[in-house]
């Protein structure tokens, strides 16, 4: 109860805050948030502390969510929503295997995106994601918070500037959750340049609970997931080992970044690319543990090598 008053103080405030036009109407990029649930929510909450956006709508379809906000425009169709011309940006905080096609669509339409993060539930969708963000010139910003934290950012840092010898075993680690995969090994791959594994294994009883192993060009990664985990990722290098947590506290500073990009038409720190291929990671484990064998992975036709 606590936590939903505050959120609701923080969209009261964003939406107030917009009324009065503060910051001047040419600064402001009219926002609207299609799933307003638990991640919904906070990311009312987050971007209320970003001065420069205004929510103009909400979207979901389970209308109880939608009576804790009110003064602002409510719909339970995303199809509206998208096509509003007044609409700049909408966040997407849905269940995960509406991400992509909403994504998709919203580009059509000429809108920013911020989507959380897995990208993705099939791989094929992620070319769809990256094509659409491309062929329509639209900023897409991925819910891979920790890209924006300091922490993060200066491990990326270490591992490239080769204070840590030459890193050849990394490890994303977690206690046993639906979805967060695709987070710890986008820090891994954020701080390779993007890497994708070559080959992939992986033993469980679950996704929640499983070890991976990946075969990437130059190091090998390690993914664990189980119950009473702690959550971070680390980085064996021959002079040093580096352990970096899972940041908290990021997401005002990546909402932050998302609207600055919106402006420049810059890319954005978590550019939809880079989460299509950590979540792609995550999608190819959980296909190697059902299917228990090794699969090997040919990034570039983006298809499973036979």
């Amino acid at each position: 109860m606590a936590q939903d008053s505050t959120r609701r103080r923080d969209f009261l405030k964003l939406a107030g805050c917009a009324a009065l036009g503060i910051g001047g109407a040419n600064d402001r990029v009219n926002l609207a948030f299609i799933g307003v649930g638990r991640m919904g929510a906070r990311n009312i909450g987050y971007a209320a502390k970003v001065p420069g956006f205004e929510v103009v709508a909400l979207c979901d379809v389970h209308p109880p969510a939608l009576e804790r906000f009110a003064g602002v425009k409510a719909r339970t169709n995303y199809r509206e929503i998208l096509a509003d011309p007044s609409i700049d940006a909408v966040c997407i905080s849905t269940p995960d295997p509406w991400h992509a096609r909403m994504t998709v669509e919203a580009c059509k339409a000429g809108k920013d995106v911020y989507v959380e993060a897995p990208a993705l539930v099939h791989l094929e969708d992620g070319v769809k994601m990256v094509e659409a963000a491309r062929r329509y010139k639209r900023i897409v910003q991925a819910g891979t918070v920790e890209r924006s934290g300091a922490p993060v950012r200066k491990a990326r840092e270490m591992v490239r500037s080769g204070a840590l010898g030459e890193v050849r075993f990394c490890r994303a680690f977690q206690a046993a959750t639906a979805d967060g995969g695709a987070h710890l090994i986008d820090i891994v791959q954020f701080a390779f340049d993007e890497a994708m594994p070559l080959s992939i294994t992986a033993q469980g009883s679950a996704p929640d609970t499983m070890l991976a192993t990946f075969r990437y060009p130059g190091f090998i990664a390690s993914y664990e997931s189980r119950p009473g985990n702690p959550c971070g990722a680390a980085f064996h290098g021959t002079n040093a080992t580096l352990m970096v947590d899972r940041v908290a506290g990021a997401h005002v500073a990546h909402w932050r970044n998302f609207l600055e990009c919106i402006r420049t038409r810059a890319k954005p720190v978590s550019e939809i690319e880079t989460c299509v291929r950590s979540t792609a990671t995550c999608v190819l484990a959980n296909r190697a543990m059902r299917r228990g064998i090794t699969l090997d992975w040919d990034e570039k036709a983006w298809k499973l090598e036979v």
